[in-house]
């Protein structure tokens, strides 16, 4: 996955470019709220560019990933537990990890579970991922996720270029 987060880094100053090619998301079903500007990306995968902003680490949704992906850190920092165990049962924490700009990581066994709590600010984030897993989630959204505001998803879009310097 590292390989395929690097391809779809050497394709980002590009793909920036293209503001009619990206979608949004405003995922705040639960904390920390997440803003998912993302796009087709390698063999049925996607590239999403990430926003996600402070809560408190209680609130932090700990969570399997529906597919296998590969993080980068681009700005910001962030406190992460990560866990691992089957089904929809929340496993034991196993490891905290405090995560800085240039951080990178991966997800890629259907077991392994993550929370996410940005400190003192915002973080942005490069997520890249595989064709997602048949693996039931725990918590799901209690209403459809619906698209950010279209000057808020130009801001994040433009948040990406000058911290990416494209």
């Amino acid at each position: 996955m590292l390989a395929d987060l690097a391809a779809a880094e050497a394709a980002l100053p590009a793909l920036l470019q293209d503001a009619a090619g990206w979608r949004s998301l405003r995922i705040d079903y639960h904390p920390p709220v997440v803003e998912r500007l993302f796009r087709p990306f390698g063999d049925g995968g996607r590239l999403s560019l990430h926003r996600a902003w402070p809560c408190a680490p209680e609130d932090a949704l700990f969570h399997p990933h529906p597919w296998p992906s590969a993080m980068r850190i681009v700005s910001g920092r962030y406190r992460m537990i990560v866990g691992h165990g089957p089904g929809l049962a929340t496993p034991p924490v196993a490891a905290t990890l405090e995560l800085a700009a240039g951080s990178t990581y991966t997800m890629t066994d259907p077991d392994a579970w993550h929370a996410i709590m940005p400190l003192g600010g915002p973080s942005l984030s490069i997520m890249v991922t595989g064709r997602p897993w048949a693996r039931p989630q725990p918590v799901e959204p209690a209403a459809p996720l619906r698209p950010m505001d279209a000057a808020d998803a130009e801001a994040l879009l433009a948040a990406f270029q000058a911290a990416l310097g494209t």
